[in-house]
């Protein structure tokens, strides 16, 4: 039986991939739950493994006298014990060896089924925090089998299997028996009981493995195979802010440098496209536009719909995010996409509603003229905007109240003003409204902010007082009567 033991021991560990610490563990179970079947306790029992994996199995008696010898389970009349051994006195505890074999037939096989139960337990336990550690990372995977509803077993390392579902797989892919591929590894979920009434009627709970999701059509894929193939990447010199995808057709990644020194889309893309064509081939040919990340809508809008030439972006509503890009007519199909994925896309990617049309098509449309010249600031030459940049536009085409104060009128930098305008800011009292998330949304520095208080509380101050016409004193507003000259005022409502 010693031998026997050690084979399976050595079976388990070699083919199994089980520690040697969770095999004698599972042992050490598999035999309480046998004694505890025979005996009705599993207390007095004491398991032990010699270095070479030897097997002990004793049962602990406390020595008591013959007239008080009540358990023969835990207890051991005086004259057995010495028998065993000579020095023993009432009140000590003997081990008694034991016989496995002796075991009946239905002990056994209640400790096999509580041994694989425990088994089960610290596979799973194990299995989970091994690979929680790598969530969200990339792993290589080989394909075992496929199940009826089109998922994928894929052996994820240590004869442990991940599922690959249906609507994780790439529609460009084809995958393969005993292929590999790499994977994301999206989730994983820990062997929870749950009540399946198909398996159960009876409610009783049914013991579940650790469930490991992998995927091929996540945007993290994309990303995780761009920080393998771009050091830069790796090294966070240039960040990818934002990836959108549709599996298999195309995803568009937007990408920025910390750094002015770097190019972040000739870094991505690499020299003659050798870094981006490495994942485009890991990815079976799907298509990946690298885009400059840029805080200004109308530019970011512009380069999200590449392959098409943009040629002006109009942002009709910036409450609801609405805007609309000029196109010649022969990259409306480009900028569109097939079934609509590529201005489907740049919406994601921008978090704008994008409608894409031609300059005809635009024309037709009754638009402000502030949002047109907003555009046509942007995409045309220098010579050309400066005509837009010198149009001041009136309050009332702004919807600005007649007390209200311009910023544009107050001594700040024109860039300030030119940046707050862009938001639609365009008076003191639309600034002072603003919510601390808007301001941040902005992007204003402190020095920024600063200047704009120091200016309107010195404007606010300047209203408060008032020059007197008979003697010229300083009068605060609200005075009815000047301190120096004793002049009358009145105040119109």
């Amino acid at each position: 039986m010693a031998t026997d033991l050690k084979e399976a021991i050595r079976l388990m560990i070699e083919e199994k991939n089980y520690t040697h610490d969770m095999v004698l563990e599972t042992i050490r179970e598999f035999v309480k739950a046998a004694y505890k079947r025979k005996y009705g306790t599993d207390q007095n029992v004491e398991i032990s493994f010699s270095e070479d994996d030897e097997l002990t199995v004793c049962a602990r008696k406390t020595v008591v006298d013959e007239d008080h010898y009540y358990n023969e389970v835990t207890e051991i009349p005086l004259d057995e014990a010495q028998e065993l051994t000579e020095d023993v006195e009432i009140g000590d505890e003997v081990l008694i060896p034991l016989d496995l074999s002796t075991f009946d037939r239905g002990s056994v096989q209640s400790a096999k089924q509580r041994a694989q139960q425990t088994f089960k337990e610290v596979q799973n336990n194990r299995t989970y925090k091994e690979f929680k550690a790598k969530e969200g990372e990339i792993i290589l995977c080989y394909v075992n089998s496929v199940l009826p509803n089109g998922d994928f077993r894929l052996n994820v390392g240590g004869g442990v299997e991940g599922i690959l579902p249906k609507k994780n797989q790439s529609p460009r892919e084809i995958y393969e028996l005993g292929g590999e591929v790499k994977c994301y590894l999206e989730k994983v979920e820990n062997a929870d009981s749950v009540r399946d009434p198909q398996i159960n009627q009876k409610g009783r709970k049914q013991k579940k493995d650790v469930r490991i999701i992998l995927s091929r059509t996540s945007p993290r894929l994309v990303e995780k195979l761009l920080a393998i193939q771009v050091p830069e990447i790796y090294d966070r010199e240039v960040e990818i802010v934002r990836t959108v995808r549709q599996a298999g057709i195309r995803t568009k990644v937007a990408v920025r440098a910390n750094s002015r020194d770097i190019d972040p889309v000739g870094a991505t893309v690499g020299l003659k496209g050798n870094r981006i064509q490495a994942v485009i081939t890991e990815l079976e040919g799907e298509k990946i536009d690298v885009i400059p990340y840029d805080e200004n809508p109308i530019n970011f809008i512009a380069s999200a719909l590449t392959p098409a030439h943009v040629e002006k972006v109009y942002l009709v509503d910036m409450t609801t995010k609405r805007a609309i890009a000029i196109v010649n007519q022969k990259d409306v199909g480009l900028a569109i996409g097939p079934k609509g994925s590529n201005v489907n896309l740049a919406n994601s990617l921008c978090d704008w509603m994008i409608e894409v049309m031609t300059q005809e098509q635009f024309d037709e449309l009754d638009l402000t003229q502030e949002t047109r010249e907003r555009a046509e600031a942007i995409f045309s030459s220098d010579e050309e905007a400066a005509p837009a940049e010198e149009h001041q536009l009136t309050p009332e085409e702004l919807g600005i109240d007649e007390n209200e104060t311009l910023l544009s009128d107050l001594n700040l930098d024109p860039e300030l003003v030119k940046k707050l305008n862009f938001h639609d800011i365009y008076t003191a009292e639309e600034y002072f409204n603003l919510t601390d998330e808007e301001l941040a949304e902005i992007g204003l520095t402190d020095e920024e902010k600063a200047s704009i208080s120091d200016l309107i509380y010195v404007e606010e101050e300047t209203e408060e007082e008032f020059i007197c016409p008979r003697c010229g004193a300083t009068v605060k507003v609200g005075t009815t009567v000047c301190p120096s000259c004793g002049a009358e005022f009145e105040f119109e409502e």
